[in-house]
Formats: C-alpha cells, structure tokens, sequence
C-alpha cells in the first residue's frame, strides 16, 4: 500500500491532535504534515507536494476557505476536505471542488472514508514502477521535478526535496515516461516540463520549482525550448494522462 501524504491546517492544539489521533488510528498508511495557520501553510505549499489537505476553515488570520482558493490557482486538482463546526461553507466548499466535508468533532469513519477516497485518487494518478531501497517502489508522476544520472544509480528529486536513488540508466527509465511531459534535455537529466519555471540561454539551465536546476545540452538548447513552450500552450489544468505521446 502506498503512503499517503497529508497535511493538517488546524490552529487549535486540541483539535489537531484529535485529527491527528484519528488520521493515525486509520489502516492507511500516512505522513502528516501539520500547519497552525493558513498562512504558513502556503508559504510551504507547492503543487504536487501533498495528496490530501485536511483544512478548518474558522481559523485566525486567512481562512481556510481562502487558503484552498489560492491553492486552487497552482494546484486544481489536490483532494481537499473541510473539517469545521458549521456547514454555512457548503457552496465554497463545492466551488472549490472539496472532496469532503467534516463535521466536528470528527468521527473514525469520517476521517477513514476521506483518507480511503484520496488514496483512490493517488492510485489512480499514472506512476512509475522501480525499485528503490530493494523494494518496488511507486512514484506517482506528478510529484517527480527530474530525474538525474549519478554514475550507476539514477536519482529522482521529488517535489518537497526529496531525493531517491535507484540503480539503473535513464535509458531504461525513459519508456516509462512515455505520454508523460518528460524531456531528456540531458545524457543525464530528464525535466518534467510542468515544473519548469524559467530557461537560461546563457547557463543552458531549466529553472525547476522549489529552486533547483537542470542542465541542457547545448544541441539539444533550442529543441528542449520549444518542448518547453509548446507545454507552457497546452492547458496547465488538463490530467498527465491526456499528454502528447511524443514528448520524450
């Protein structure tokens, strides 16, 4: 079973270790990440880092309804629940494409049905099977920035920093990616175009979110643009599944 990736947006230290306790008691596996405010929430934030936000929403500072709505602009399709005392947020909730709405205080069955509903949705994500740690090991596609030749293991650097290695070529690796926007701009790097930020002509880098850099081969400089542009054309909102069968 694949561990699921949830964040926690709670202001009030007894409610959040009540969500916190039932997030636990549950038979899927998860990783919580806990905020105390909206704000430092997003600050945090990048598409494709979680796969479940657990949000109240009468919170002090930003909402929890305004956080998802900012959210919403650089990540549409992040399963999101409410957890909150009145259902007055219903339509926002259903504006924002919330999967769940829980009431408090919450019960297991409650916190057991959204946590099954969005480990349905990362299943169902396209992934990449490899084998990491001498263990296979499923590597949802959207959450991989690029990933990197290191002499006889291959490195994937994941959105959050997280870094894994596998021994293996990027050869081998690449008809994996197919119908997925991967770009071998590189003998040693394969870029996911939806996490490029910027081009260097100069350096020959892809800017990546979060920061990092990929090298561009200098033949490979004005096609691995092109790639690039025409990704930046497609609609950014659309599911990897329906990618262009070429783009490697």
């Amino acid at each position: 079973m694949q561990t699921l990736h949830v964040v926690l947006c709670e202001d009030k230290t007894t409610e959040s270790n009540q969500l916190l306790t039932l997030i636990q008691s549950s038979h899927i596996l998860t990783q919580v990440t806990a905020f105390t405010s909206g704000e430092a929430f997003l600050a945090a934030f990048q598409p494709g880092m979680f796969d479940l936000i657990l949000m109240d929403i009468y919170m002090d500072g930003m909402t929890g309804i305004e956080a998802v709505r900012q959210i919403r602009r650089s990540d549409p399709d992040v399963p999101v629940a409410f957890a909150t005392i009145s259902l007055e947020h219903a339509l926002d909730a259903y504006r924002l494409d919330v999967i769940k709405y829980i009431e408090k205080p919450p019960t297991q069955k409650a916190i057991d049905d959204v946590l099954r509903l969005a480990l349905y949705k990362k299943e169902q994500q396209p992934a990449l099977s490899v084998c990491l740690h001498g263990k296979p090991f499923f590597i949802p596609a959207k959450r991989l920035l690029f990933a990197e030749q290191d002499a006889h293991y291959i490195q994937f650097h994941f959105v959050g920093g997280q870094v894994e290695r596998q021994k293996g070529r990027l050869d081998e690796l690449a008809p994996q990616l197919s119908g997925l926007p991967f770009y071998r701009c590189h003998k040693s790097y394969l870029a996911n175009l939806a996490f490029v930020t910027g081009i260097d002509p100069e350096m020959r880098l892809f800017y990546m979110e979060g920061g990092k850099t990929v090298y561009i081969r200098r033949e490979q400089y004005h096609k691995a643009k092109t790639a690039w542009e025409s990704w930046l054309l497609k609609d950014m909102r659309q599911d990897f599944s329906n990618c262009p069968q070429n783009i490697i």
